[in-house]
């Protein structure tokens, strides 16, 4: 009889320790580590991500925690996708530019002189430009997108020198994001290096490099102004922000979660829109401030630009098979 009464404490001892180990392992928060390259200076960037965390973490009364690290604590630009990939973050927001040799559509953003303003690109994203194929893309690289979107416009960084056309990209060495800045220089007569925001300074102090194509937020949060004396204004191209997830931690998460991320996926493609776009209206004046003398491209100077550049899109075409499809969509959808 004591033997039975002892089975029997220990079986209900034991349906009570399981029990504890499962409510505890249903309380306990689902951690995300969201790992970025960006440094928190790039305000309109990484804030919207921040936005984006927080948003979760409250509307999910703390089922979610995120762990985030950014300034490349974890991975630099160019290797944040292939740690997303595998797994080893769980999301991270890459530059598409950096994508181009993993998926050669994400090209279409740096293709020169598509949008005129990032409010037009960004009704090109909202519309489903990334919905044509880019999305599946991705996902046969384990990643899901949850939002994309618009990056400042690309203008030229000069180190002893002016550019006010294409001949003033001749015979220089230059730091660009992309194969499609690469072929955009190369037609100009530039020697182009496809390098990471985070090794343009260096290079240009060092005299790797005599120039570089970005967005104006980089050229502040990386203080190329100390390395630079120059800056041309040319809106010739743009970039877009990705909102990624590792595929296998999105699918274990909750169906409610998966719809709050969502949610607040699409408010940080708006949110980081409204940043952007408060931000341009003086990043110049800080350029200035700075000591940077700033051109402004004149229409008869873009439109040297605009047609050195035709060549860009007919390369382009040839490395993405349905990529007319791409293009048309942004002529209807801008």
């Amino acid at each position: 009889m004591k033997v039975k009464q002892a089975v029997a404490v220990l079986f209900f001892i034991a349906v009570f320790v399981v029990s504890g180990l499962e409510s505890h392992a249903k309380d306990k928060p689902i951690e995300i580590v969201f790992s970025t390259y960006m440094p928190t200076s790039y305000g309109y960037l990484v804030q919207p991500l921040q936005e984006f965390m927080a948003q979760v973490e409250k509307e999910t009364a703390g089922k979610v925690k995120f762990k985030f690290f950014h300034s490349g604590q974890l991975y630099k630009g160019k290797e944040e996708f292939a740690a997303l990939e595998r797994g080893e973050i769980d999301m991270a927001a890459p530059n598409d530019l950096y994508l181009t040799g993993i998926v050669p559509e994400t090209g279409i953003s740096n293709l020169p002189f598509m949008w005129t303003t990032p409010r037009s690109m960004q009704k090109s994203l909202d519309a489903g430009l990334w919905s044509l194929g880019i999305k599946e893309k991705f996902a046969k690289h384990n990643v899901v997108v949850l939002g994309a979107a618009a990056g400042g416009p690309y203008q030229i960084y000069a180190k002893g020198f002016q550019v006010t056309g294409p001949d003033g990209i001749k015979g220089k060495k230059w730091g660009v994001s992309g194969s499609t800045a690469s072929k955009a220089i190369e037609l100009m007569g530039g020697s182009p290096t496809t390098m990471s925001s985070g090794e343009l300074y260096l290079a240009l102090q060092r005299g790797t490099i005599d120039g570089c194509t970005r967005p104006l937020i980089t050229g502040l949060g990386r203080k190329l102004y100390e390395v630079v004396d120059n800056i041309s204004v040319t809106n010739m191209a743009y970039f877009t922000c990705v909102l990624a997830i590792n595929k296998e931690k999105w699918d274990s998460l909750p169906k409610d979660v998966q719809e709050i991320m969502l949610k607040a996926g699409k408010q940080r493609d708006r949110r980081q829109l409204e940043i952007l776009e408060a931000f341009m209206t003086d990043a110049i004046k800080k350029y200035m401030d700075k000591g940077v003398k700033v051109h402004t491209a004149a229409s008869k100077e873009l439109a040297e630009f605009k047609k050195k550049m035709i060549p860009v899109q007919k390369w382009w075409l040839t490395k993405v098979k349905d990529g007319q499809k791409y293009i048309d969509f942004i002529a209807a959808h801008h």
